[in-house]
């Protein structure tokens, strides 16, 4: 209900040009995430594991047959199927019917330039923030969801497809873990 919320409720027609990630996506949805975790963590007493060396740079540029490709996994892939039975299978989960309903949400929504590049710069972050919480494979699958998400604000943008540089987005994504990581 989050994205519902936050989705419906902007007027992305009028949106500034994206300065960072939402405060939505920083605050809230990362928060519910960190919360979600630590409650299956004291449930099911499944350690996290560090995986930094696991990260995909954000600033490397995808081909169009790349992007095909991840358009192609994230239509093929089953939301609703069942989960393993650990802290990292019940996050991705979650996840998985939380960007599955971000990508839908899209789908409702009129976009100019900036409202796209928000939605985008908002997609990049969330893509960064999974790295911490799901396993390689599973964090891959989960960036095709919001690749889709970002594609279908794209296809719904008044003003054509008008992405932001991928560096760009990553200088943006990369600035704000700076600066939370100086308030921590």
């Amino acid at each position: 209900s989050f994205f519902r919320n936050s989705i419906q409720n902007k007027n992305w027609m009028t949106v500034r040009e994206p300065r960072s990630p939402s405060v939505l996506v920083e605050t809230v949805i990362l928060k519910e995430v960190m919360a979600f975790d630590s409650q299956l963590a004291r449930i099911l007493g499944d350690p996290r594991k560090a995986r930094a060396s696991e990260r995909r740079p954000l600033s490397r540029l995808k081909d169009s047959m790349e992007l095909e490709i991840e358009r192609l996994v994230a239509k093929k892939l089953r939301i609703f199927q069942p989960i393993a039975f650990n802290r990292n299978g019940a996050v991705v989960g979650i996840l998985r019917i939380a960007f599955k309903a971000l990508f839908e949400f899209m789908r409702e929504e009129t976009f100019a330039k900036f409202g796209l590049q928000q939605i985008q710069v908002d997609c990049a972050f969330l893509s960064d923030m999974v790295r911490d919480f799901a396993e390689a494979e599973d964090a891959s699958a989960l960036d095709s969801l919001l690749d889709e998400a970002v594609t279908s604000a794209a296809q719904r943008c008044c003003e054509g497809a008008a992405l932001m540089d991928q560096n760009a987005v990553a200088r943006l994504v990369a600035e704000r873990k700076e600066r939370a990581g100086e308030q921590a």
